[in-house]
């Protein structure tokens, strides 16, 4: 195993993790949930720090070769093909399915309404906005930073699974301004029930894993970690089904939890896997 030295992992870590929890929480303790001070210190100072920090540090510390690489990474679509983003797209609308099923008709729930369905069907072009929503609220604001810059770092410290599962933890917990911040899926879990909230960490641990397969079966492309959690976002974040209630919200998070765990014990013992693994985790050049 490579050994790395100054790589910047634990810098970035600390920063990322301290930055966010303090602008975070800033609404929380001065009482500005769902309010626009709130929101704009929430959303605009908190939630893109895993992005800009790794930006900054990249533009920093990489020399021209690693950030020819680092970009490349981001924008070639050629890695990802066709295969994958439609194999991950049925994934996730499954996930979403499956919820939405369990929560009906096991847990008491209502049926969704659909409504970002009914305006697409009604308004086409309302796609664009979905899918900025959906890109910005997550990928475009962490994938630089957990995928783009953290994972090599970890996989080459930790090895595969891990690493995977060490920046599953430290992507659940930086989440947890959003437990205390009104209006996020979080916040239900948290206030529903504390065990929701302890389950989200789990979430993040096994979606963690899936985008880190994903990620290595396109050879480290960061543009598939991005799409992973787009489509994460859109399908089971209820784009599409808005409104919904707290049960749709509740029985994702667990459907989630689940299938991502078949995903990862299916890989874990596919040579095929462990085969790119090694030549991957090899190619990493920091």
């Amino acid at each position: 195993m490579k050994i790395i030295r100054n790589d910047n992992l634990f810098l970035f870590l600390f920063v990322a993790l301290v930055w966010t929890w303090f602008m975070g929480f800033l609404p929380f303790v001065f009482g500005l949930g769902e309010t626009l001070a709130g929101d704009i210190i929430f959303k605009l100072t908190a939630g893109p720090v895993p992005s800009f920090v790794a930006l900054i540090l990249v533009f920093a510390t990489y020399n021209k070769e690693q950030k020819k690489d680092y970009f490349k990474r981001i924008i070639n679509f050629k890695e990802i093909g066709i295969k994958y983003p439609l194999l991950i797209m049925m994934f996730f609308a499954i996930i979403c399915g499956i919820s939405i099923f369990v929560s009906v008709f096991f847990i008491g729930g209502e049926i969704p309404e659909f409504g970002g369905l009914r305006k697409l069907i009604q308004q086409p072009y309302m796609i664009f906005f979905f899918l900025f929503l959906g890109f910005m609220s997550g990928p475009f604001n962490e994938e630089f930073g957990w995928r783009g810059f953290a994972l090599d770092r970890l996989f080459v410290r930790y090895g595969f699974w891990i690493g995977s599962v060490i920046l599953g933890i430290i992507w659940g917990i930086w989440h947890l301004p959003w437990f205390f911040y009104p209006g996020n899926g979080q916040y239900i879990y948290w206030h529903s029930s504390p065990i929701h909230g302890i389950m989200y960490i789990m979430s993040t641990i096994t979606l963690s894993c899936v985008i880190s397969i994903v990620y290595i079966k396109t050879n480290r492309s960061i543009l598939s970690a991005f799409f992973v959690h787009f489509i994460s976002n859109f399908f089971i974040g209820g784009l599409m089904i808005y409104p919904y209630d707290e049960k749709y919200i509740v029985s994702s998070l667990y459907v989630s939890i689940v299938l991502q765990t078949f995903v990862i014990l299916y890989f874990m013992k596919n040579i095929k896997l462990q085969k790119k693994i090694k030549e991957q985790i090899a190619s990493i050049n920091m």
